[in-house]
């Protein structure tokens, strides 16, 4: 590190900067991107759908800087609700946290249509719908445990994405993160703090894919009987 200090100990001071939007932003994005995904793919073909999706498409193709600087013009110079950088309280965390979570909600609405409406033309849920159970029933218990596989995946990846997209986001909102480190350490030219954000993102992709293998055991049972019988093989 330039200034003496050890360069792990230098990331390790940013890394609960970085955790305090990366989290709620992936609660934002399972709170608006999961329903989304549900709702649009129960109204296949509707007006709804195609609303929800021309909206997620619309997601997808702005960049998040530009979201970024939306917020800041409406929320911060307009309207002067919330304070445009900086940290230190509640209110310095809404932009960043709104600007990862709505970026995100949009990739886990699209995979989460994409699941349920696979889910919903499998023999089963149509037998459940010719026997008369209550369609509330029939997406709780029968559609949605069905599809939270693919859904869990790209949760999981999103986690890894969460940290690395949180590069540009802590930029433009001055958020005292690892990002933001990281853009200060390569124009420094400091290799060691550079490097050490590189393993700790490494290290946050490992241990999300891990975390996902868990809950795979434990929404699928069928995943956990394979599992535990390749142990006694």
């Amino acid at each position: 590190m330039l200034d003496g200090r050890p360069a792990f100990t230098v990331v390790w001071e940013r890394i609960p900067a970085t955790l305090a939007i990366a989290i709620p932003a992936l609660i934002v994005k399972m709170a608006i991107g999961v329903p989304a995904g549900t709702f649009s793919a129960l109204r296949r073909g509707s007006w709804v759908d195609q609303l929800l999706m021309t909206s997620a498409i619309f997601g997808l193709a702005v960049p998040g800087f530009v979201v970024g600087l939306c917020l800041i013009m409406v929320f911060s110079v307009e309207l002067g609700w919330l304070p445009s950088g900086g940290a230190g309280s509640i209110k310095h965390a809404l932009l960043p946290v709104a600007t990862l979570g709505l970026f995100g909600a949009a990739t886990l609405a699209r995979y989460t249509r994409s699941a349920v409406s696979d889910v919903l033309s499998q023999p089963y849920v149509r037998a459940a719908i010719i026997k008369g159970i209550p369609r509330r029933r029939i997406v709780l218990f029968h559609v949605l445990p069905n599809a939270a596989i693919p859904i869990i995946t790209i949760v999981g990846l999103m986690i890894g994405s969460s940290v690395a997209g949180a590069v540009v986001i802590e930029s433009v909102f001055s958020w005292p993160g690892v990002g933001r480190l990281l853009v200060t350490s390569v124009a420094n030219r400091d290799l060691a703090v550079v490097q050490s954000i590189l393993l700790f993102v490494g290290f946050s992709m490992v241990l999300a894919n891990f975390g996902v293998d868990l809950l795979y055991g434990l929404v699928d049972p069928r995943m956990r009987r394979q599992a535990t019988s390749g142990a006694r093989r």
